[in-house]
């Protein structure tokens, strides 16, 4: 047994040092990336004043934690969460609680709110009745946390407590990934473009067929066009932009 776990203490150790050391170089980190990051789908948020959503945060790490505040595993974790949330703000990293409740008594935002001043969490918190964030992620365990980094990617992943130095570790590396942003030129209001449709069309999250598809269009529908990018038109979708037409299937106009 003690064998065991000192082996289990030595690969932890490794892991740490690995992460550490891309962190150093300033490097892309060593994490996976594991696909892009659901948007956050909440409008009832407590610590902030406005809801916050990842595509308003491109160029920082955002850690989101799920979790409910009279689950044990949540409690005991938490002080972690609001420490990195001290020490690395001014970095660049941004912390999110989505709470979604086990318990009736824990969709009422005001015991919500008084748990924050119990656990002393002074980061954004969104409260998740409608399981909106929840279901986008699909979450099944209270407390879960993601890292994503600065493009907007899921890269590193942690269910239940512990694995608290391997996951200040992945902040640490990416906060120090490179970070180019993409720059997509958008039309001046008074030369508006309009997108059609010339066949139903899949609206997807991002310029590519990599990126998740969020709805389909039906033939002739048309859209305001906001950019162009790498042959893939962003359009206002649900009154929002971030949302994205392939330009091969497309008649682009002036209106």
């Amino acid at each position: 047994m003690r064998i065991g776990l000192s082996l289990v203490a030595l690969l932890a150790v490794m892991a740490v040092a690995a992460v550490a050391a891309a962190q150093r170089s300033g490097q892309a980190a060593n994490l996976r990336d594991l696909g892009e990051a659901p948007e956050l789908r909440n409008n009832v948020f407590l610590n902030t004043d406005a809801p916050l959503r990842l595509a308003d945060l491109r160029g920082q790490v955002v850690l989101i934690k799920f979790w409910t505040y009279d689950c044990i595993n949540c409690i005991r974790s938490m002080p972690y969460v609001q420490g990195w949330h001290e020490t690395y703000a001014d970095e660049g990293l941004v912390v999110i609680g989505n709470h979604y409740p086990e318990f009736a008594y824990e969709r009422d935002l005001n015991n919500v709110e008084a748990a924050l001043g119990r656990l002393n969490i002074n980061f954004p918190v969104a409260q998740d009745n409608s399981r909106a964030t929840w279901a986008a992620y699909n979450q099944r365990f209270w407390p879960t946390v993601y890292l994503i980094d600065k493009a907007g990617q899921i890269r590193y992943k942690h269910i239940g407590e512990g694995q608290y130095p391997q996951t200040e570790a992945a902040i640490q590396a990416l906060l120090a990934e490179d970070y180019t942003p993409t720059v997509v030129t958008k039309e001046p209001a008074s030369e508006r473009l309009f997108v059609q449709a010339t066949e139903p069309l899949n609206v997807r999250t991002g310029p590519g067929t990599n990126h998740r598809r969020v709805a389909t269009v039906s033939t002739n529908a048309v859209f305001v066009v906001l950019g162009e990018q790498d042959g893939w038109y962003e359009i206002e979708f649900d009154g929002e932009g971030g949302h994205y037409l392939s330009g091969e299937y497309t008649d682009v106009a002036a209106w």
